[in-house]
């Protein structure tokens, strides 16, 4: 490798850890960078010239400090923009029916509908040609919906609780209002619900929410079974339930740790 070549590799290397800073730092002087990235001041002062001049940091005109521009922004979004739910879910949606050995769902809200965009059949579940949750439902009446609603907008949910008829879908479904409040709020005190033939009786589900890169709710998983075989193993189905949510968060960019 020529000098140019090294010398560009480790101007990239540098700028990369500059910006990789940021992520835990606000903002910072040249001086406390200088020492925390352990470079030159002239070379690191160089560095930050460049990046600014590509919009990826910004300097304070009054404190002189420097923090990332919009252009981070802007490829952030970009990136987030290009991740699909449906294709990035489906391998772990896939591990977790065949782990578990049921019915697995991905599920998001669309103006106050879960809406289902994955099912993944598992050849002995049973529930292959009796389980007949549709496309859409409603969400105070399923295990997704639940977790979707328990993350959501709160302005959102009690609008869709004084607004919608909630009709019961099987001799389970919580209708009142102040029931279903308390239910929500158990769910996001557990992190995933338990829904007890709340749609069909006989069948019942575990579920759990995956978030975006923000910390914002943008889907819900299941794991659905006939109801004797999902209480026998419910705390197995709910680790492997959490593992999954976890693998798909990470891949969307959410870290559970930084959010807390």
């Amino acid at each position: 490798m020529t000098e140019n070549k090294r010398a560009s590799y480790g101007n990239v290397s540098h700028a990369l850890d500059i910006l990789m800073f940021f992520i835990k730092h606000e903002d910072c002087s040249l001086g406390e960078m200088a020492e925390r990235l352990d470079l030159k001041k002239s070379y690191l002062s160089k560095l930050l010239d460049a990046l600014k001049d590509k919009g990826f940091i910004a300097q304070d005109s009054d404190t002189g400090k420097y923090k990332l521009g919009l252009s981070c922004l802007e490829l952030a979004t970009a990136f987030e923009n290009r991740l699909d739910i449906r294709k990035i879910a489906h391998p772990h949606l896939v591990e977790l029916s065949s782990t578990s050995k049921e019915l697995v769902h991905l599920g998001v809200m669309d103006s106050n509908v879960v809406v289902l965009l994955e099912r993944i059949m598992n050849q002995e579940s049973g529930l292959r040609l009796q389980f007949h949750l549709s496309l859409t439902s409603p969400p105070h009446s399923t295990g997704l919906g639940k977790v979707l609603l328990a993350y959501s907008d709160q302005t959102m949910v009690e609008n869709y609780l004084s607004t919608a008829k909630l009709e019961p879908s099987s001799p389970h479904t919580t209708v009142d209002p102040n029931k279903i409040r308390e239910e929500l709020e158990q769910v996001r005190l557990k992190g995933y619900y338990l829904s007890y033939e709340t749609f069909e009786s006989g069948v019942s589900c575990v579920a759990a929410p995956v978030f975006s890169r923000q910390g914002k709710i943008i889907a819900a998983i299941s794991i659905c079974g006939p109801t004797v075989r999902i209480l026998s193993k419910q705390k197995e189905l709910v680790k492997h339930l959490l593992a999954t949510t976890s693998r798909v968060n990470s891949a969307l960019g959410y870290d559970l740790q930084l959010s807390q």
